[in-house]
């Protein structure tokens, strides 16, 4: 169980590196240069990155098992309400003050990128269903009784 542990927090702190505290480091940097674009990005890079972090280890320590299936799973769902959530829905909308006195507007349309995103999710979850099934099926074979080969008379 030693190494599997080990294994689960290398994974766990190189996702961590990866999905928090480089986007982070990001995110930060282009707050400086507009802040009402970037300043309520944090929150949604710290959510993601706590969900993607926790799916890895528990993934990889539930290795081996059928809650492995059930967990990737469940990430596949939870990362489909996650894009819908952080994408409100396929409509972006942002207001940029210019000036003092001037206000802009800034809208974009992504749900065609939307619906490519849950697309490829749901292919990811339609996967995780059928090493399931493939997992069970191979368990359930190992646990059948042998045929042993006739003797000839």
């Amino acid at each position: 169980m030693l190494p599997r542990v080990v294994k689960a927090a290398a994974k766990g702190a190189v996702y961590f590196v990866i999905f928090y505290v480089l986007p982070m480091f990001f995110v930060s940097q282009l707050s400086k240069i507009a802040p009402q674009l970037f300043t309520d990005y944090g929150q949604l890079v710290t959510v993601f990155a706590a969900v993607a972090v926790f799916f890895v280890v528990a993934s990889e320590l539930l290795a081996g098992t059928i809650y492995q299936h059930a967990l990737n799973i469940g990430k596949a769902i939870v990362f489909m309400i996650f894009i819908v959530f952080a994408l409100n829905g396929g409509v972006v909308k942002f207001d940029v003050d210019l000036m003092e006195t001037q206000r802009i507007s800034i809208g974009a349309d992504l749900r065609i990128y939307l619906l490519a995103l849950i697309t490829i999710d749901l292919l990811g979850l339609a996967r995780s269903v059928i090493q399931a099934i493939t997992f069970l099926s191979e368990k359930t074979e190992k646990q059948l009784p042998q045929p042993q080969p006739a003797e000839n008379p």
